[in-house]
């Protein structure tokens, strides 16, 4: 018999004591985001995020953060979304969409601003949010990295 050993993992909110391990991840990310660290904005943005609840990360067997999402309950939107380079394909960013979008109100539409079909680098995340039924919505234009993006809805 065949056993696969799975890494453990762990969806929970964010605290303050990620705040550093989500600096990272958004300097590993920047590329295809834009600017974020050393931006007074984005660092208050995190702050509020995880003082409202409205973010999760998922933590290794060692409890390094691997991703993290981020929501933003009155738009009913995902605002943020990055699993570390080294840690994708595993299954991360499926968890942390599911407890995003169980945290946002089904009754209502769901959006997310992420990749226009036309960003290969964007390609798998496009494929997370679709595996989930979100589909394009409209043009979202380029963000702060210069990259096209589109608004797909839930």
């Amino acid at each position: 018999m065949l056993t696969v050993e799975r890494e453990a993992t762990m969806v929970r909110l964010a605290n303050d004591q990620d705040f550093d391990a989500w600096l990272e991840l958004a300097k590993e990310v920047e590329p295809l985001f834009g600017k974020m660290v050393g931006s007074e904005d984005f660092e208050k943005g995190i702050k509020g995020c995880i003082a409202d609840a409205s973010a999760f990360c998922i933590a290794n067997a060692d409890h390094d953060i691997e991703g993290i999402v981020a929501i933003h309950k009155a738009g009913n939107e995902i605002s943020w979304l990055a699993v570390k380079e080294k840690s994708r394909g595993k299954g991360y960013g499926y968890q942390l969409l599911k407890a995003a979008l169980n945290a946002l109100d089904p009754k209502k539409p769901i959006f997310v601003q992420t990749f226009a079909p036309n960003v290969k680098a964007g390609e798998a995340a496009r494929k997370l949010y679709m595996q989930f039924g979100f589909k394009d919505h409209k043009d979202g234009g380029k963000n702060p990295a210069g990259v096209d993006t589109i608004i797909m809805k839930l």
